[in-house]
């Protein structure tokens, strides 16, 4: 990957279009609008408590930082303009495995900075972390996800029946991986 400018990361972190940095609480605060302007019920099957974007922010201030959880925000090179956050979480060492977690400013989506983060992400923890696998969960129906998994050689492990609760119906949930040795990008 191109590397030419200097940028407020690591250079592990800087994309093609993008680079990650650690994600603040004004970061936060866009992605709960995002969030919200996605409808959140199609962008997860959990649970999430209906909160105002600065106590969401508050509520991430508070988190205690954590080697295996981070969220990142995704930032455009050409301007360092916010685009989007992604994260990894469910970071399991005995199994060399992370969830991958994902979110595009509405505005911004179809640009290539899912596809260039997502890439930029994973090659940070396969090569700096020495994760073996990572892998994702999405609603079936999220067709621009599906699309996204798969462009970059993410694998269909498994269908979650009845998984996912929208607009008074239940529909499937899919879960995708990528194995380190797989990437041929």
């Amino acid at each position: 990957m191109p590397r030419t400018g200097t940028y407020p990361t690591q250079p592990s972190l800087v994309g093609r279009k993008i680079y990650l940095r650690p994600a603040t609480p004004d970061d936060i605060i866009s992605h709960h609008t995002w969030f919200v302007q996605s409808e959140p019920q199609t962008q997860t099957c959990r649970a999430f408590p209906f909160r105002s974007a600065s106590e969401t922010a508050e509520a991430y201030k508070k988190k205690e930082k954590d080697a295996f959880e981070q969220r990142f925000a995704i930032v455009r090179k050409n301007d360092k303009m916010l685009v989007g956050t992604i994260s990894f979480f469910d970071y399991n060492n005995l199994n060399r495995s992370a969830e991958l977690g994902l979110l595009i400013d509405p505005d911004e989506r179809k640009n290539g900075f899912a596809k260039d983060a997502l890439k930029t992400l994973i090659n940070y923890l396969f090569r700096h972390r020495d994760l073996y696998k990572v892998y994702a969960q999405t609603w079936a129906e999220n067709t621009g996800s599906v699309k996204l998994l798969e462009s970059i050689g993410f694998n269909r492990d498994g269908v979650l029946r009845n998984h996912h609760f929208y607009d008074g119906e239940f529909s499937a949930d899919y879960i995708y991986s990528l194995l380190r040795a797989e990437i041929d990008w």
